[in-house]
């Protein structure tokens, strides 16, 4: 039961019972709804009440989403990315809901672009892992990068994350991690393919998991978690091992790993015919963002246009890439 005090402002009407559920799923997974959203999720509902019917069609998209007086570009971007994932959820309870039109979602602009990386690039990067030399003090190093590398190819996880896990927080056998209070607060469970769970148990087996508070990536050096400091100096090295260098001769941000990972499930789910709209919050929950607009924001389509993702139809094939051992 929601008891938000701004809740209590929603008027009666027949979406306000979908507006509860709909708050409660967005909590459910770990999403923040702060009071500004209740506020604009009222008005939407309000708006909707107006019309006094069961439905959401077409033409009520279209004219509550409708430039007019009094309500700012900025604000009306808001009711959109609200109206679009509401029409959603709807549509999941089988509840007739008309799809937001994408010419209302308007791109979002960004000087930054991430490096995303080819195929090619992500096996060399994978192959520069696999070759480190020995350290004048441990060899665990050449452990623990090739397996490093792979889960942040494979799952997209935040290389914080990948750096906080302790050996309780994975599961090799059944190929799971679990993240806890990430980025936001948001803790999941990341299921991964059958390829990164064998490299994740062979990887499991040279270390003791019984030991279930240790980091399950251990420094050879303070035998606590790596550090990002150590990231920043391992990975421009792994880069260049792999002759991978932006336009501007320098190497990759380890964040566009994310990136990639992310633009390539995308592309995956949209070819196989996947709707954007059911695309999107899959890929949130999986990758930990607290709300949609967050992931929208964070794709960078490199292959094709959104029109084509949108269009395509074909049938579901897997959705997150396999990552190979070799």
């Amino acid at each position: 039961m929601i008891n938000d005090k701004e809740f209590l402002k929603f008027e009666e009407g027949f979406f306000k019972p979908y507006f509860a559920k709909f708050i409660e799923f967005k909590r459910g997974k770990g999403e923040k709804v702060a009071q500004s959203t209740m506020i604009r999720l009222r008005k939407l509902n309000n708006s909707l009440n107006c019309y006094n019917v069961s439905h959401i069609s077409e033409q009520m998209v279209e004219e509550l989403l409708a430039p007019r007086g009094g309500l700012s570009e900025s604000e009306r971007q808001y009711m959109t990315s609200s109206l679009r994932q509401f029409c959603s959820f709807l549509t999941l309870l089988g509840i007739d809901a008309a799809i937001v039109p994408p010419k209302y979602m308007r791109a979002a602009r960004s000087e930054f672009r991430p490096y995303i990386f080819s195929d090619n690039e992500l096996h060399r990067l994978a192959s520069a892992a696999d070759a480190l030399p020995p350290a004048r003090r441990s060899s665990v190093h050449q452990q623990v990068y090739p397996v490093l590398v792979r889960l942040l190819i494979g799952t997209g996880m935040r290389i914080g994350e990948v750096l906080a896990l302790t050996r309780a927080d994975v599961d090799p056998s059944n190929g799971v991690i679990n993240v806890i209070n990430g980025k936001n607060g948001v803790s999941r469970y990341i299921p991964v393919a059958d390829s990164l769970r064998k490299i994740l148990h062979d990887y499991a087996e040279t270390i003791d998991m019984a030991e279930v508070n240790k980091p399950f990536f251990t420094s050879s050096y303070t035998g606590e978690h790596l550090t990002y400091s150590a990231m920043k100096y391992m990975f421009p090295k792994m880069f260049r091992a792999a002759g991978i260098y932006m336009a501007d001769g320098k190497t990759p941000n380890i964040h566009s790993i994310r990136h990639t990972f992310c633009t390539r499930s995308l592309e995956k789910m949209l070819e196989s015919g996947m709707d954007v709209y059911t695309a999107v919050p899959i890929l949130a929950a999986y990758v930990g963002h607290v709300n949609y607009m967050d992931t929208e924001k964070y794709i960078h389509f490199t292959e094709q246009g959104h029109e084509d993702f949108v269009q395509k139809e074909s049938s579901l094939g897997s959705l997150f890439p396999e990552v190979g051992n070799e």
